[in-house]
């Protein structure tokens, strides 16, 4: 029997068995409630449905590789490695999960001696067969021995398709060094530097996966975020966890985050005009210091200021009993703020515990003073029935009640974090002497607004239940700056962070960060910083061209995967109808994910309004839900993190090549195409292209 018919026979009883798991886990959810009492029914229903999608998903291609292992106590493991691992119920193993384990072999090791750890245990051995299968629609087209062919020969079949297929091959390319980040421990807080193109979304949900594969008894999946760019961004990726057989991961937006965390809806200012101006020449350093630890250093000093004068001295009373006298007050407050709390909130309940107990240790002596307060009363004339009255009820509040009356006197120093952020910028002068802010601050909520918002938020309520995750993904991490990470670190204070960026993407450069190293120095006690350097996304052809701007802005050059394409193509257009044939040609050349990329979001839509009625495309808004699927026209800046089978830029001379931003937002634009790149100009090539 030939290595071929032995594999499609091989493969004819693993779909045998893997259907006869998928029939069988349906007749589990078909009878659940007759299985289990009606909670553990409940949570087991949500478990196997999401189960049963994730195995529906995978099944026209169970697996995608193999290896063979001899262990050193001479056990031979024979195992097929898929994207979902695969046990009936009779616990034999139909399919190995690619987050084992053993299957780091797979990923890391070459033919021969060599070892993988499970937990704190060194499994050594011999790896005999490493090889790879091309099963499509249940069918085995091919296969192949890994160590036979360069690594380079090896992803080329999965590089050279159209980006739909891409994403379902992710987990039979990861490589090694994206491997080592994918499984680095749990608790290690990493930046991940990766030029266009090295797969750095794709690292950062496959870590979520194998995380959430590996301390599944410990960690539950609603305890891990991810944090995109956008809600576009975020609605793009939400298909790939499930498919990966993870579910109920938090995903937001930085601006859904903030919204989230004050329990308030923000009405900030149009980010698409604020770039547009800054893409037209605009200057303005107030966004940067608002980002930056100096504005972190005002909040704190105002909210010092905040502690100390801003608590409620009156007395606290039962009716007009004086419980607890000013003094009083202000002598635990003293004491409180000697601790040095970080968050109002906890030094609040601090304080209440304080003059409960005082209340407790002094119970007796206050119960006498308000039975000599209601005498006083009587001796006085008041009426002896509503005195009576009155003694019982005010002996009835300060026994059952007295910590919600403490607790409501202080109520009212818990503001909206809005209504702080406005008394503080009013007050900026008291805080700092750094005429930007003086001369420029507005109450106009802008995104750069949003780590203030967050961590003022912080500073009235700690970090609220958001101390239950405990990984963070952040993507296009490059746009953030020093205090969005502090604040970040600040509400997840249980948490590990994956941070992904690249500089060289930095679009946003007037509020975001210029190197790592101000995160790695002033925010994290520990971080490693891990470099993804090839491109894998793009043909040489293509990455070549995008190094031209690399190489201009003196940013390093990104190296790419040897996988040769069509030669960039430069097209004069002057006419929006000149688009047409331009798009029927890629869609002839069996291009279907096809993006025209804009400088901007007003002539992204500008385009699509003319375009609309000659050609059945998407227009692409930071709020669209919708998926990428066939022709769309869309910014530079809502594009960052995507992939598309062929790109358009429209017009590249409306990018300026003496403005930073403008060259970042063209490579970013030019990066995105997997297979075709098309440029239009309507005057000449710019010469840093030619």
């Amino acid at each position: 029997m030939s290595q071929m018919e032995f594999e499609k026979l091989k493969l004819k009883d693993i779909l045998e068995k893997y259907e006869e798991y998928i029939n069988d886990t349906k007749l589990e959810l078909k009878n659940i409630y007759k299985l289990y009492n009606q909670d553990e029914a409940k949570e087991r229903e949500h478990n196997l449905k999401n189960r049963l999608y994730s195995l529906e998903v995978n099944v026209d291609k169970p697996y995608f590789a193999r290896i063979d292992f001899d262990n050193e106590n001479g056990l031979k493991d024979i195992c097929y490695i898929g994207k979902v691992g695969v046990s009936n119920y009779d616990n034999e193993i139909i399919v190995v999960d690619w987050r084992a384990p053993i299957s780091s072999l797979y990923y890391d090791s070459a033919i021969g001696k060599t070892s993988y750890k499970v937990n704190d245990d060194i499994i050594n051995g011999n790896l005999k067969l490493k090889r790879q299968y091309n099963i499509e629609n249940k069918q085995l087209i091919d296969f192949f021995d890994v160590d036979t062919v360069s690594n380079d020969d090896l992803l080329k079949p999965y590089l050279s398709v159209n980006a739909d297929a891409r994403t379902k091959n992710i987990v039979a390319t990861i490589q090694e060094e994206q491997n080592d980040i994918i499984r680095s421990e749990f608790s290690k807080n990493l930046i991940i530097q990766g030029v266009a193109g090295s797969g750095k979304t794709t690292v950062a949900l496959h870590r979520i996966a194998y995380l959430a594969y590996n301390y599944r008894n410990l960690i539950h999946n609603d305890q891990y975020m991810v944090i995109g760019p956008n809600k576009f961004f975020v609605n793009y990726i939400s298909d790939m966890l499930p498919e990966l057989d993870v579910n109920d991961v938090a995903q937001y937006d930085l601006v859904e985050l903030a919204e989230t965390f004050i329990n308030q809806k923000l009405n900030l200012q149009n980010e698409n005009e604020i770039i547009k101006k800054y893409l037209n020449g605009y200057k303005n350093e107030l966004p940067k210091i608002k980002t930056d630890l100096e504005y972190k250093n005002i909040i704190d000093a105002y909210f010092k200021d905040y502690f100390t004068n801003n608590i409620n001295y009156k007395p606290i009373t039962i009716y007009d009993f004086v419980v607890i006298d000013p003094t009083t007050i202000e002598q635990y407050w003293e004491e409180v703020l000697k601790r040095d709390y970080d968050d109002l909130k906890s030094a609040i309940n601090r304080l209440i515990n304080l003059l409960s107990k005082f209340c407790e240790n002094n119970k007796e002596t206050i119960l006498s003073k308000i039975n000599k307060h209601i005498d006083l009363k009587i001796e006085n004339g008041s009426d002896l029935l509503e005195c009576r009255k009155m003694r019982t009820n005010m002996i009835n509040k300060f026994q059952s009640n007295i910590n919600s009356i403490i607790k409501n006197h202080f109520k009212l120093m818990f503001k909206k974090s809005t209504v702080i952020y406005d008394d503080i910028k009013n007050n900026m002068n008291k805080y700092t002497d750094n005429k930007i802010l003086l001369q420029n601050i507005d109450n106009i909520l802008k995104y750069e607004d949003l780590p203030a918002l967050i961590y003022i938020e912080y500073k009235i309520n700690g970090y609220k239940n958001f101390d239950k995750y405990r990984h963070i993904v952040i993507d296009e991490a490059q746009d953030y700056n020093t205090f969005s990470f502090i604040a970040l670190q600040k509400i997840f204070p249980k948490a590990s962070f994956s941070i992904y960026g690249d500089i060289a993407q930095s679009i946003y450069a007037y509020r975001s960060l210029d190197n790592w190293e101000s995160i790695k120095n002033n925010v994290f006690k520990t971080i490693d910083i891990k470099y993804l350097n090839k491109s894998y996304r793009t043909t040489i052809e293509i990455m070549n061209e995008a190094n031209k701007i690399n190489k201009y802005l003196n940013l390093p050059e990104a190296s790419a995967v040897i996988r040769h394409g069509n030669e960039v193509t430069y097209k004069k257009v002057l006419k929006t109808e000149e688009f047409i044939p331009l798009i029927n040609e890629l869609m002839a050349d069996g291009k279907k994910n096809i993006a025209i990329i804009s400088k901007d979001a007003e002539t992204s839509n500008t385009l699509y309004l003319k375009l609309k009625n000659n050609i059945n495309l998407t227009n692409i808004s930071d709020r669209s839900v919708e998926n990428i699927n066939g022709i769309c026209t869309i910014s530079c800046h809502l594009c960052k993190g995507l992939e598309f089978d062929a790109v358009i830029i429209n017009n590249v001379n409306n990018f300026d090549i003496n403005n930073t931003l403008d060259m970042k937002l063209l490579y970013v634009a030019m990066t995105r195409a997997l297979h075709s790149l098309v440029i239009t100009y309507n005057d000449s090539i710019p010469r840093i292209l030619q």
